[in-house]
């Protein structure tokens, strides 16, 4: 595979990169040292380059780019913003489903606002008792005439309390289990339900968030998909989900790495600066090859997702290694920053701990490694 940028993708990667330094760099110390959820206002801004209609269909209202595109995009918000990333690829996972497998009715609903990034949504799935295990779901939808009543929890949502629109997971019988998870477009300003923030390490700026739906009347005609496939539909996005989360801990390891070079070369010791010392030397190659070898498996991914081609094995493969990856990185840039890297003087504690969670998100490292497991072998070792 040739993983040569075209001439309008560099384009691309080098005009984000201008409009992200001027326009969004300048927000996120303030943003993230002062723990400040983010505002429409800041969404807003990344509209002038599609973040959120990069992948919708253009007869949908989108911009229709491919997937080599997209992780640019992801990578470069990352690069300048983990948190940011976080929240803009969360709501983009929900607005994508609206576009595949929503009716008619919902795509002209709830869209427009999404892809202009008026709204933002959220994706609804993990419980207290339900997270790598997604068919042990246990909040409860009811059937009532027109509506569904939805009773449960749900936890460890990015974003739950300030998105506009919920993707929630609910089963319509316990005893399907399963075959009984349905998925339901759960608007705020329809339907009632609770939230509260979760204190966390890192991605302080982007909230995450427990929601309690207490007899939360939803719409039927808000029921995303027919009853009994919800688990399909939240499953279904999983390669892009973690093609998404290689890219995002790229852009942040891509980060750290750029800052330790700048730190190394400016920082002086013995008459010298650091980075002509061996070993400093030997933490930075490292860390080039881990950020390079992480972005050669995404975008083999991202080539296979463009062309339509089964990459379930090498999604895996790429989100594994570069989750692990960008915490060595990040883990590496506090090193040679020495006893500063672990102060907010300089941003390398925060890129650490902005991405030692996507170690799980998307499917831990482990559940990667039995997938990885699982399709090399034949066998199962879930069950």
């Amino acid at each position: 595979m040739d993983f040569k940028l075209t001439q309008e993708e560099r384009i691309l990667r080098d005009s984000l990169k201008d409009f992200l330094k001027k326009e969004i760099a300048p927000l996120a110390e303030e943003y993230e040292f002062e723990q400040k959820n983010f505002t429409k206002k800041i969404f807003k801004k990344l509209d002038t380059f599609g973040y959120a209609s990069a992948l919708i269909p253009e007869d949908n209202g989108g911009l229709g780019l491919g997937f080599i595109s997209y992780s640019i995009m992801v990578e470069q918000l990352a690069k300048v913003w983990g948190a940011l990333r976080s929240m803009v690829t969360s709501s983009g996972l929900a607005t994508r489903l609206i576009s595949r497998i929503g009716t008619k009715e919902q795509r002209d609903k709830f869209l427009p606002r999404l892809l202009s990034m008026d709204e933002i949504a959220c994706f609804a799935l993990t419980e207290p008792n339900a997270g790598s295990d997604a068919g042990a779901i246990e909040t409860e939808a009811v059937r009532d005439g027109d509506s569904y009543i939805l009773n449960g929890t749900k936890t460890l949502i990015t974003g739950g309390s300030i998105a506009d629109l919920l993707c929630v997971y609910a089963t319509v019988g316990p005893a399907k289990k399963n075959k009984g998870v349905t998925a339901f477009l759960v608007k705020k300003n329809e339907s009632e339900f609770r939230t509260s923030d979760i204190r966390k390490m890192g991605n302080r700026s982007c909230p995450l968030s427990e929601i309690v739906l207490k007899d939360c009347r939803v719409p039927v005609k808000n029921r995303l998909g027919e009853e009994g496939e919800g688990l399909k539909i939240a499953l279904g996005g999983l390669n892009v989900g973690r093609v998404t989360v290689t890219f995002g801990v790229i852009g942040v390891a891509q980060a750290a790495l750029e800052a330790a070079i700048r730190y190394a070369k400016t920082r002086h010791q013995f008459g010298k600066p650091i980075g002509s010392f061996q070993l400093v030397q030997e933490l930075i190659v490292d860390m080039a090859l881990k950020v390079d070898t992480a972005r050669i498996l995404g975008y083999r991914v991202a080539t296979m997702l463009d062309e339509g081609a089964e990459c379930r094995r090498e999604a895996s493969f790429a989100k594994l290694y570069a989750t692990e990856a960008a915490v060595d990185v990040t883990s590496s840039a506090i090193q040679v920053h020495g006893g500063y890297g672990y102060t907010e003087e300089y941003p390398v504690e925060r890129y650490y701990r902005d991405v030692r969670h996507l170690t799980m998100a998307e499917g831990t490292t482990q559940i990667q490694k039995l997938i990885i497991g699982r399709d090399i072998l034949k066998l199962s070792a879930i069950r």
